[in-house]
C-alpha cells in the first residue's frame, strides 16, 4: 500500500461520541485535523458569524430579507438532505448514480495509481463508491480523502466504506475548502485528482461574461482558486446540474411530494433558536415555498411568512416580518452548455473530458490547468 502522506496528528474521537461503534474507526482509518488559524474558523465563531448574517438579513427591507444557507446543514439538516436524495423527484442524484455507474472504469482509467482523490464535502458515499470500487477492481493503490468542516459527518461518511477495499486507503480530513486548498499545496508528489459532486456549485454564484470579472462570480473563483494549486498533471472532476429539464420536473425536485424538502428547510428556522437559545422565531408562521426562475435558471429557496410576526433576537429591538413577506435563503442554479463554458473560462479551467447522462442533462467534466 501507499505510504504516508504527510499530515497533522490525526484526530483522536473521543468515547462519548454519539455515532456508536465509530469511536473506533480512527484506528483503522485516519481523520487529519488540517484546520488552520489562517483558514479555519471554530464551531464557536461559525455559529457567531451566522448570527451575525441571521441578524443582518431580517434586518433588511420588506422582501429583500435573506437567510445564510448554512443555517440549513445542522446535525438534521445533513440528515434529512440525505432524505431527499433518495426521494424519487431528486432526480440530480440518479442521474449522477446512472453516470457513474456507466462510466466509472472510464473515470478510474483516467486517474494513475499513486494518486489522492480528495472530495469536497462528505456526504452519502453510494456515488463516490462506485468510482472507489473501479479503482478497486484496477488494483490501483490511491487514497482517497473525505473533506469536510464536520468532524460526525465526516465519521459517519467513511464509515460506509471501512474494510471495503485492498487497494484503496481511506482517510478524511477536518477543515475547510480553504484549508483543504492549503494541505493540497503540500502534497506535489503524487497526482492529484478533486472530486465534486452532487452539483454543489450550483448552491454559489453564477460566472458570467463581465469584464473586467465580477465580485459575484462565486462559482468561476472558487474552482479556479483550487486549480491554482494543481498542476498539469492533476485532475478536478465537477458534477453540474442543466436547465434542459422539464419545469415541472425541476420544481418537484426542491419541493417533493413526500415533504421532506420542506422538512429541510423549515429546520433551518428551528436552527435559528438553537443557535440563539431563544425563540427568536415562530416556526409556525412561516412556510417553504420555491420558486424556479426560468430566466436565470435557477430554483429559488423561500420562507413565505404566513402571518404577522416579529423576530426577536435577544438585546436587538424586535423586528417585524409582514403577511406575505419572502425571505430567500438558497439558490440552486442550473447551468447550459454555454454557461458551463463562462464557468471554465471564469476558472481558467480547460475541460479534458465531459460524461452526461443519457439524456444529456447532467454532466460530469474532468478539468486541467495547463500551469
Amino acid at each position: 500500500m501507499l505510504g504516508p502522506i504527510p499530515s497533522p496528528t490525526p484526530v483522536p474521537i473521543h468515547s462519548g461520541s454519539r455515532h456508536g461503534a465509530l469511536p473506533d474507526l480512527e484506528a483503522t482509518i485516519p481523520i487529519i485535523d488540517i484546520r488552520s488559524t489562517a483558514h479555519s474558523v471554530t464551531v464557536a465563531a461559525l455559529e457567531d458569524g451566522i448570527r451575525a448574517d441571521v441578524l443582518a438579513g431580517f434586518s433588511k427591507p420588506y422582501n429583500e430579507k435573506e437567510l445564510p444557507n448554512l443555517l440549513l446543514y445542522n446535525e438534521e439538516g445533513l440528515r434529512l438532505f440525505e432524505q431527499i436524495t433518495y426521494q424519487p423527484d431528486y432526480y440530480l442524484t440518479g442521474l449522477e448514480i446512472e453516470i457513474l455507474s456507466r462510466h466509472a472504469h472510464q473515470i478510474a482509467n483516467s486517474i494513475p495509481g499513486g494518486a489522492i482523490l480528495v472530495e469536497l464535502g462528505a456526504g452519502a458515499l453510494r456515488k463516490t463508491a462506485l468510482i472507489l470500487d473501479a479503482l478497486e477492481a484496477q488494483e490501483k493503490e490511491v487514497t482517497y480523502f473525505a473533506l469536510d468542516l464536520d468532524k460526525p459527518e465526516l465519521l459517519r461518511t467513511l464509515a460506509e466504506l471501512n474494510g471495503r477495499y485492498t487497494y484503496v486507503s481511506l482517510a478524511g480530513l477536518w477543515g475547510t475548502y480553504d484549508d483543504g486548498c492549503t494541505w493540497l499545496k503540500q502534497i506535489n508528489d503524487r497526482p492529484r485528482i478533486i472530486l465534486w459532486l452532487g452539483s454543489s456549485v450550483g448552491n454559489m454564484t453564477r460566472s458570467n461574461a463581465s469584464i473586467p470579472p465580477s465580485p459575484l462570480q462565486e462559482a468561476g473563483q472558487f474552482v479556479r482558486t483550487f486549480g491554482d494549486v494543481l498542476a498539469p498533471r492533476d485532475r478536478f472532476i465537477i458534477a453540474i446540474d442543466s436547465r434542459y429539464h422539464k419545469v415541472d420536473d425541476i420544481r418537484a425536485a426542491y419541493n417533493d411530494r413526500a415533504g421532506v424538502t420542506r422538512r429541510f428547510a423549515l429546520n433551518a428556522m428551528s436552527n435559528i433558536n438553537d443557535l440563539f437559545n431563544a425563540d427568536v422565531v415562530d416556526v409556525s408562521c412561516f412556510d417553504y415555498n420555491p420558486y424556479y426562475n426560468e430566466v436565470q435558471g435557477r430554483n429559488e429557496a423561500y420562507f413565505r411568512c404566513l402571518k404577522e410576526t416579529q423576530v426577536r433576537v435577544p438585546s436587538e429591538t424586535p423586528i417585524p416580518v409582514h403577511e406575505g413577506e419572502y425571505i430567500r435563503f438558497a439558490f440552486s442554479h442550473k447551468y447550459d452548455r454555454v454557461e458551463r463554458q463562462l464557468l471554465w473560462t471564469a476558472a481558467g479551467a480547460c475541460p479534458v473530458q465531459e460524461w452526461l447522462s443519457q439524456d444529456g442533462d447532467y454532466a460530469l467534466t474532468m478539468l486541467s490547468w495547463s500551469s
